[in-house]
């Protein structure tokens, strides 16, 4: 595929865009969604249109090699024209348009007549709306259909009627201009559209992201599924992925991007996923036998996160790349001795307390992508790439908050876990909840906050309080939660600030003392 790219804002008559797609120019993709639009937003949309309101910019991608529906509305569209854009955005649009404006007494393909009365649309002359007529005894002499009002000669001969009816002149000059009027607001209308010529899918998914007018995230794995479908299989990619994410609730991971999972497919090639071109997947004649294969790894790499590393939901995750390289051992190793399993829980915990995906150039990544991929092999000790053998790691400064947004923040959180989970049974690990230790204000500082999981309250609604998790529990809890005897009488004796203080320099040693032995020099 030609890697130039070119971004072009321009116009285009309705008029001339409508010809265009019933000659097969503009083609949906397969990984476009049906059209689901109510009946109130196709009316919203011509409501707009005679208003003068703008409907917002369309988006298509000039290109060749997708695979397309077939139908646009309830129109079957001729076969593809050797010049033809892909409507990236907007579908829901140009199907209104093109549904409703087409007369189906005049178009040559195959017309869905089951499907046609969802895109009749009629225009009262005489109130100057729009709205559908479901029952037959409700049309009259003055709502006409907007494909006949659209239509030249379709036009004339309502005009034609409504002169024969016994109206005050007045009045019917009114209603033949309100018909009139509509006609050419329609021919005359303009749309926006911004055109890419070239690129690749990354590109292409990149300019939709940024300049698409509905805020809808698109994909790559979707267009991909444009290039890849399987008629005989009716394989489509982005639907695996779907069903395959969906799968993945019992591990709370149902929100992991669809981007990841894509990369862990293309890791599988055996390349870093970053050096395969998502259009390459295309050529592997295997592509439905492959990606299922992959899904056996990538899950086998989540159980192992949830069950071994605490990440009890996806938000945890401190680096997606450590869910791609996890995924290819298992591909390179499918059953890993107990040894290797506690080689790779080090390999984690080293790579998220030293920032480990953020040190290095592209060059560097592959190479610590190669000694990964000797690890898994049970060639290399232990999987962590240096620059020089004296290399040494740091962490990050000890977070001033906890939150879901920084990898700082989500080490700590998952060493915490680490300690209250230990060997707690799986079904445990539902959720985090936070109890704020000082109620005057929810400071978010690690020291104040202690976190539960949220089976424990289901088992003790009294311990959701505070004050009844820290006077009830034993010391023995409280020692995995970072409060020792010493604080305990703090708090008893109200002694909040200083309980927090104590707390503080307590988790932190404990961090320390956790992050010294794993290799990482721990920064305050």
């Amino acid at each position: 595929m030609n890697e130039k790219i070119s971004v072009k804002p321009e116009t285009i008559y309705l008029e001339d865009l409508l010809n265009d797609i019933a000659n097969g120019e503009y083609k949906i993709p397969i990984f476009q969604r049906d059209f689901v639009w109510k009946s109130s937003q196709m009316i919203e949309l011509f409501d707009s249109i005679l208003k003068g309101y703008p409907i917002g910019s369309l988006l298509f991608w000039n290109t060749k090699g997708y695979k397309t529906k077939d139908e646009i509305g309830p129109y079957t569209i001729k076969k593809q024209n050797s010049d033809v854009r892909y409507v990236l955005d907007g579908f829901q649009r140009i199907s209104t348009l093109f549904g409703v404006l087409i007369n189906p007494k005049e178009y040559k393909e195959k017309v869905n007549k089951n499907e046609l009365k969802n895109f009749l649309i009629y225009f009262d002359v005489r109130e100057n709306n729009f709205s559908y007529i479901r029952n037959q005894r409700d049309k009259n002499v003055y709502s006409i259909p907007l494909y006949e009002i659209y239509d030249n000669r379709e036009l004339f001969a309502f005009l034609r009627e409504l002169d024969k009816e016994d109206i005050a002149e007045i009045k019917k000059n009114q209603y033949i201009d309100n018909a009139r009027n509509l006609h050419n607001i329609l021919h005359k209308y303009r749309l926006p559209y911004v055109e890419i010529k070239g690129g690749d899918i990354k590109s292409a998914v990149e300019i939709f992201s940024r300049i698409n007018s509905t805020g809808t995230e698109i994909s790559e794995d979707f267009m991909l599924s444009a290039l890849s479908y399987n008629l005989e299989t009716d394989f489509l990619l982005s639907d695996s992925i779907t069903e395959f994410i969906n799968s993945l609730d019992i591990y709370n991971f149902e929100d992991l991007k669809r981007d990841t999972i894509l990369d862990c497919i293309s890791n599988a090639t055996g390349k870093i996923y970053f050096d395969v071109k998502v259009e390459d997947l295309v050529k592997n004649p295997d592509l439905e036998l492959f990606t299922k294969k992959a899904y056996v790894h990538i899950k086998k790499a989540i159980d192992f996160l949830y069950k071994k590393l605490f990440i009890i939901n996806n938000s945890l995750l401190p680096y997606p790349s450590q869910l791609i390289f996890i995924s290819e051992y298992f591909r390179l190793n499918p059953e890993p001795t107990f040894q290797q399993y506690n080689a790779l829980e080090s390999w984690f915990w080293i790579t998220t307390y030293s920032n480990y995906f953020t040190l290095y150039s592209l060059s560097q990544q592959r190479s610590a992508y190669e000694v990964f991929c000797e690890f898994a092999k049970g060639q290399h000790p232990d999987g962590i790439y240096k620059v020089n053998s004296d290399m040494t790691f740091n962490t990050a400064k000890y977070p001033n908050k906890l939150n879901f947004t920084g990898v700082r923040p989500k080490a700590l959180q998952l060493f915490y876990l680490k300690s209250i989970i230990q060997n707690n049974p799986i079904q445990d690990r539902e959720g985090i909840k936070e109890i704020f230790i000082s109620t005057s204000k929810k400071d978010k500082i690690p020291a104040n906050i202690i976190l539960r999981l949220s089976s424990e309250f289901e088992e003790d609604k009294n311990k959701k309080q505070v004050n009844s998790f820290i006077n009830t529990s034993s010391i023995e809890v409280l020692e995995r939660h970072f409060i020792t005897q010493e604080m305990l009488d703090l708090y008893k004796n109200s002694k909040i600030d200083v309980f927090i203080s104590k707390r503080e320099e307590y988790l932190k040693s404990k961090e320390s003392e956790f992050v010294t032995k794993i290799g990482v020099r721990y920064i305050e």
